[in-house]
């Protein structure tokens, strides 16, 4: 063979081995986790291979010797990564950890640039990864807070949150949670309850007839109330008012009178034809109708209505078959309506927690009643028959 072939021939070699060492570096780059430190490995060992090319060229004996300390650094630098990346496949068939991890996006550097407040940076931090990993949810949500919480840009928040949802094939605990949120900010940034409301109205619209549905229906029904609640503790203005002299001296205290019950029915009826959904209202009412009114009748339609609810998690429903065993234990005294009540829920949730604890109760039923008849029954007012507590009402 000439020399000119054998020139060329090893000039091949080396780019083939230059090539192949460049795909590892690249590859090892864009997995590393300390991206410095392999930049510094890469320089420390391009200038020990230089040194070894120099040797090598100058064809001397001597020098040639002189290229094992090179050699000896360089793997030093490297031996340990090469050990790993070529015994993983090996330990991995034995100790069943053979899959790569996987690529995900990094918001420490946005969160380390928003707790000095650099805001703007921060976003184009988050922006940045999300060009990267687009449709994130941590991104979306991170950027989001950011735009609300620090810059105090609801707009802006708003549009990211939108920007989240328009994407296809979200998974359903992600678009809720964010509907929830862009809820919340609606109402406690804006004090916005129609956008709050329209906001909660979409997982209804999304999900009928599910839990989640429920669950954002029973916040509409709240919404407004919490919202009253809010402006009147943050808008009211405390006055110091002068006391009297001789508080605690009088022969007889004032008495409170006690809140009107037909009020009291009244507004939940109002709030219940407002919204059909909202549970709470609903078994007030029924402990109203059977406390105030001795109408154990009106209760119990309003608890069945309850309990026939289709998208009421099991521990709900329960309770207020407990609740009605309750009050016909309390002011009907009648222990057979109780126990069915109570065999309803062994029926419907056997062999679980539920069941286990009715029957518990089935077990000392009869001493509840036997306490409850020796509570003297309270004497109420005359009252119309009805009062407007009709079933239509509810």
């Amino acid at each position: 063979m000439t020399h000119p072939w054998a020139s060329l021939i090893d000039t091949v070699c080396w780019v083939f081995v230059f090539l192949i060492l460049g795909a590892m570096g690249w590859r090892g780059f864009a997995r590393s986790d300390d991206r410095p430190a392999l930049i510094r490995r890469f320089i420390y060992s391009a200038g020990l291979i230089l040194i070894i090319l120099v040797i090598i060229w100058m064809h001397s004996p001597m020098l040639d010797l002189l290229a094992i300390f090179p050699l000896v650094i360089l793997a030093f630098l490297w031996l340990p990564s090469v050990v790993t990346n070529f015994m993983k496949p090996l330990t991995g068939a034995f100790e069943g950890d053979s899959d790569e991890a996987e690529a995900r996006p990094f918001y420490f550097m946005a969160e380390g640039m928003r707790r000095k407040g650099h805001y703007q940076e921060a976003i184009s931090e988050v922006r940045k990864q999300l060009e990267a990993f687009p449709g994130d949810y941590e991104g979306y949500m991170k950027l989001a807070s950011i735009q609300m919480e620090n810059l105090k840009d609801l707009p802006a928040a708003q549009a990211t949150l939108n920007e989240f949802l328009d994407i296809p094939d979200r998974a359903t605990n992600e678009i809720v949670a964010v509907l929830h949120l862009l809820a919340d900010w609606q109402l406690q940034y804006a004090r916005d309850p129609q956008a709050s409301t329209s906001s909660l109205q979409r997982i209804v619209q999304l999900y009928p007839e599910t839990p989640l549905a429920h669950a954002a229906e029973q916040r509409i029904a709240h919404l407004v109330t919490a919202d009253e609640a809010n402006s009147a503790r943050y808008e009211k203005k405390f006055t110091v008012t002068h006391g009297e002299r001789d508080i605690g001296l009088r022969a007889q205290n004032a008495v409170v009178a006690p809140e009107d019950p037909e009020a009291q029915v009244a507004e939940i009826v109002k709030q219940l034809q407002a919204h059909p959904a909202d549970t709470e209202a609903r078994e007030k009412l029924a402990i109203l109708y059977a406390e105030k009114f001795q109408r154990l009748d009106l209760a119990t339609d309003q608890l069945e209505q309850l309990i026939a609810l289709p998208a009421e998690p099991p521990k709900h429903v329960a309770h207020w078959l407990n609740l009605l065993a309750t009050l016909h234990v309390k002011y009907a005294h009648n222990q057979e309506a109780a126990e069915r009540a109570l065999r309803r829920i062994t029926e419907r949730f056997p062999g679980g927690a539920l069941a286990t604890v009715a029957i518990s109760r089935l077990a000392t039923l009869q001493a509840e009643l036997k306490v409850a008849q020796r509570t003297p029954a309270k004497v109420l007012g005359h009252y119309e028959k009805d009062l407007g507590l009709k079933r239509s009402a509810g």
